[in-house]
Protein backbone atom coordinates (compact mmCIF):
# COMPACT_ATOMS: atom_id res chain seq x y z
CA UNK A 1 0.00 0.00 0.00
CA UNK A 2 2.65 2.57 1.09
CA UNK A 3 4.50 1.51 -2.25
CA UNK A 4 1.48 2.34 -4.02
CA UNK A 5 1.06 5.93 -2.86
CA UNK A 6 5.04 6.81 -2.88
CA UNK A 7 4.91 5.99 -6.59
CA UNK A 8 1.59 7.72 -6.91
CA UNK A 9 3.33 10.44 -4.86
CA UNK A 10 6.11 10.57 -7.36
CA UNK A 11 3.94 10.37 -10.75
CA UNK A 12 2.47 13.69 -9.24
CA UNK A 13 5.76 15.64 -9.04
CA UNK A 14 7.16 14.49 -12.01
CA UNK A 15 4.23 15.51 -13.61
CA UNK A 16 4.35 18.87 -11.79
CA UNK A 17 0.55 18.15 -9.80
CA UNK A 18 2.15 19.52 -6.44
CA UNK A 19 -0.61 20.03 -4.74
CA UNK A 20 -1.28 16.71 -5.36
CA UNK A 21 2.04 16.05 -4.09
CA UNK A 22 0.96 17.59 -0.51
CA UNK A 23 -2.13 16.08 -0.26
CA UNK A 24 -1.02 12.44 -0.74
CA UNK A 25 1.95 13.03 1.25
CA UNK A 26 -0.48 14.82 4.29
CA UNK A 27 -2.74 11.40 3.71
CA UNK A 28 0.28 8.95 3.75
CA UNK A 29 1.93 10.78 6.72
CA UNK A 30 -1.00 10.36 8.84
CA UNK A 31 -1.59 7.04 7.78
CA UNK A 32 2.30 5.80 8.40
CA UNK A 33 1.83 8.01 12.25
CA UNK A 34 -1.34 5.30 12.73
CA UNK A 35 0.83 2.40 12.23
CA UNK A 36 3.76 2.99 14.52
CA UNK A 37 0.78 3.01 17.51
CA UNK A 38 0.80 -1.23 15.80
CA UNK A 39 3.37 -3.57 17.50
CA UNK A 40 3.29 -5.81 14.26
CA UNK A 41 4.83 -3.03 12.16
CA UNK A 42 8.53 -2.13 12.29
CA UNK A 43 9.47 0.53 13.17
CA UNK A 44 12.45 1.69 11.88
CA UNK A 45 10.91 0.52 8.47
CA UNK A 46 8.08 3.15 8.89
CA UNK A 47 10.25 6.14 9.87
CA UNK A 48 12.73 5.53 6.77
CA UNK A 49 9.67 6.04 4.79
CA UNK A 50 8.58 8.88 6.95
CA UNK A 51 12.05 10.29 5.56
CA UNK A 52 10.98 10.05 2.15
CA UNK A 53 7.72 11.54 2.72
CA UNK A 54 9.55 14.48 3.94
CA UNK A 55 11.60 14.85 1.35
CA UNK A 56 8.62 15.02 -1.52
CA UNK A 57 7.02 17.67 0.72
CA UNK A 58 9.71 19.45 0.74
CA UNK A 59 10.37 19.23 -2.75
CA UNK A 60 6.62 20.13 -3.57
CA UNK A 61 6.62 22.77 -1.32
CA UNK A 62 9.57 24.30 -2.67
CA UNK A 63 8.83 23.80 -6.75
CA UNK A 64 5.49 25.94 -5.65
CA UNK A 65 8.13 29.28 -5.64
CA UNK A 66 11.12 27.60 -7.39
CA UNK A 67 10.02 25.09 -9.60
CA UNK A 68 13.32 24.53 -12.01
CA UNK A 69 15.77 24.65 -8.65
CA UNK A 70 13.44 21.83 -6.94
CA UNK A 71 12.99 19.94 -10.18
CA UNK A 72 17.14 19.59 -10.34
CA UNK A 73 17.26 18.99 -6.81
CA UNK A 74 14.48 16.21 -7.28
CA UNK A 75 16.58 14.46 -10.15
CA UNK A 76 19.97 14.84 -8.08
CA UNK A 77 17.84 13.01 -5.43
CA UNK A 78 17.04 10.19 -7.82
CA UNK A 79 20.95 9.85 -8.92
CA UNK A 80 21.69 9.22 -5.61
CA UNK A 81 19.16 7.62 -4.19
CA UNK A 82 19.42 3.21 -3.66
CA UNK A 83 17.59 1.28 -2.06
CA UNK A 84 18.78 1.39 1.54
CA UNK A 85 20.61 4.38 1.09
CA UNK A 86 18.62 6.67 3.82
CA UNK A 87 21.06 9.67 3.76
CA UNK A 88 20.48 10.75 0.34
CA UNK A 89 16.59 11.76 2.02
CA UNK A 90 18.81 13.06 4.96
CA UNK A 91 20.90 15.35 2.27
CA UNK A 92 18.56 16.77 0.62
CA UNK A 93 16.52 17.38 3.42
CA UNK A 94 19.34 19.56 4.27
CA UNK A 95 20.11 20.95 1.33
CA UNK A 96 16.42 22.38 1.32
CA UNK A 97 17.26 23.36 4.50
CA UNK A 98 19.45 25.55 3.41
CA UNK A 99 17.92 26.66 0.12
CA UNK A 100 18.12 30.45 0.79
CA UNK A 101 21.68 30.31 1.32
CA UNK A 102 22.18 27.84 -1.27
CA UNK A 103 20.34 29.77 -4.09
CA UNK A 104 22.37 32.90 -2.73
CA UNK A 105 25.86 30.80 -3.59
CA UNK A 106 24.34 29.57 -6.64
CA UNK A 107 23.68 33.71 -8.18
CA UNK A 108 27.34 34.50 -7.19
CA UNK A 109 28.23 31.63 -9.24
CA UNK A 110 26.16 32.29 -12.48
CA UNK A 111 26.63 36.03 -12.73
CA UNK A 112 29.45 37.74 -14.00
CA UNK A 113 31.82 38.77 -11.64
CA UNK A 114 32.56 42.62 -12.64
CA UNK A 115 34.80 45.31 -11.28
CA UNK A 116 36.52 42.80 -8.79
CA UNK A 117 39.60 43.64 -7.67
CA UNK A 118 41.25 40.15 -7.17
CA UNK A 119 44.71 39.44 -5.38
CA UNK A 120 46.82 38.44 -8.32
CA UNK A 121 48.84 35.95 -5.40
CA UNK A 122 45.11 34.18 -5.19
CA UNK A 123 45.72 32.32 -8.51
CA UNK A 124 45.03 33.04 -12.14
CA UNK A 125 41.89 34.05 -13.76
CA UNK A 126 40.05 32.03 -16.36
CA UNK A 127 41.03 34.16 -19.14
CA UNK A 128 44.53 34.37 -18.40
CA UNK A 129 44.66 30.01 -18.37
CA UNK A 130 42.66 30.53 -21.79
CA UNK A 131 45.61 32.24 -23.68
CA UNK A 132 48.33 30.09 -21.84
CA UNK A 133 45.96 27.10 -23.09
CA UNK A 134 45.95 28.94 -27.16
CA UNK A 135 49.49 28.21 -26.83
CA UNK A 136 50.25 25.12 -25.59
CA UNK A 137 46.84 23.21 -25.31
CA UNK A 138 44.57 22.32 -22.47
CA UNK A 139 46.40 19.48 -21.04
CA UNK A 140 49.79 20.92 -20.89
CA UNK A 141 48.73 24.38 -19.67
CA UNK A 142 46.53 22.70 -16.69
CA UNK A 143 49.46 20.14 -15.66
CA UNK A 144 51.54 23.50 -15.74
CA UNK A 145 49.20 25.12 -12.97
CA UNK A 146 47.38 22.14 -11.17
CA UNK A 147 50.34 21.81 -8.33
CA UNK A 148 51.23 25.87 -8.17
CA UNK A 149 48.43 28.11 -8.89
CA UNK A 150 44.39 27.98 -8.38
CA UNK A 151 42.29 28.91 -11.71
CA UNK A 152 39.96 31.40 -10.82
CA UNK A 153 36.69 31.75 -12.05
CA UNK A 154 34.31 34.52 -13.35
CA UNK A 155 31.09 33.09 -14.74
CA UNK A 156 29.26 29.41 -14.26
CA UNK A 157 29.63 28.72 -18.35
CA UNK A 158 33.54 28.90 -18.09
CA UNK A 159 33.50 26.55 -15.20
CA UNK A 160 31.42 24.23 -17.07
CA UNK A 161 33.68 24.32 -20.02
CA UNK A 162 36.70 24.19 -17.55
CA UNK A 163 35.14 21.15 -15.84
CA UNK A 164 34.13 19.43 -19.37
CA UNK A 165 37.92 19.38 -20.57
CA UNK A 166 38.92 18.01 -17.11
CA UNK A 167 36.94 14.88 -18.22
CA UNK A 168 37.79 14.85 -22.00
CA UNK A 169 41.62 15.08 -21.40
CA UNK A 170 41.14 12.26 -18.63
CA UNK A 171 41.15 14.35 -15.32
CA UNK A 172 37.66 12.79 -14.00
CA UNK A 173 38.64 12.47 -10.30
CA UNK A 174 40.18 16.10 -10.62
CA UNK A 175 36.41 16.95 -12.16
CA UNK A 176 34.83 14.84 -9.49
CA UNK A 177 36.75 17.24 -6.88
CA UNK A 178 35.63 20.04 -8.26
CA UNK A 179 31.83 19.57 -8.32
CA UNK A 180 31.78 18.18 -4.88
CA UNK A 181 34.27 21.11 -3.01
CA UNK A 182 32.31 23.91 -5.00
CA UNK A 183 29.71 23.40 -2.40
CA UNK A 184 25.61 21.86 -2.96
CA UNK A 185 24.56 24.79 -4.64
CA UNK A 186 25.82 23.58 -7.92
CA UNK A 187 23.34 20.89 -7.58
CA UNK A 188 20.62 23.32 -7.97
CA UNK A 189 21.58 24.32 -11.86
CA UNK A 190 20.44 22.00 -14.34
CA UNK A 191 23.70 22.17 -16.66
CA UNK A 192 25.97 21.22 -13.55
CA UNK A 193 23.51 18.28 -12.33
CA UNK A 194 23.00 16.89 -15.96
CA UNK A 195 27.04 16.82 -16.39
CA UNK A 196 27.55 15.60 -12.92
CA UNK A 197 25.09 12.74 -13.80
CA UNK A 198 26.78 11.98 -17.44
CA UNK A 199 29.96 11.41 -14.76
CA UNK A 200 28.49 8.66 -12.38
CA UNK A 201 26.92 7.22 -15.96
CA UNK A 202 30.29 6.79 -17.27
CA UNK A 203 31.98 5.50 -14.21
CA UNK A 204 29.46 2.96 -14.30
CA UNK A 205 30.62 1.66 -17.30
Amino acid sequence: MVYYWKNKIKEHFIKRRYLEVLKDCSYLYAKIIAELDSKMVKQQSKLNEMKTIKVFSMLADMALEHEEEARALFEYYQVTKTKNNWQAEESIIEMIGNFDKNLCELSMVIQSIQDIDIDKNDGILYKDFKELEKDIGFKEAFEDLMFSSKIIFTNKNDFLYFVKNLVKFGYEDIAMNYFENSGSFLFFDRDFLNFYKEILQNRKH
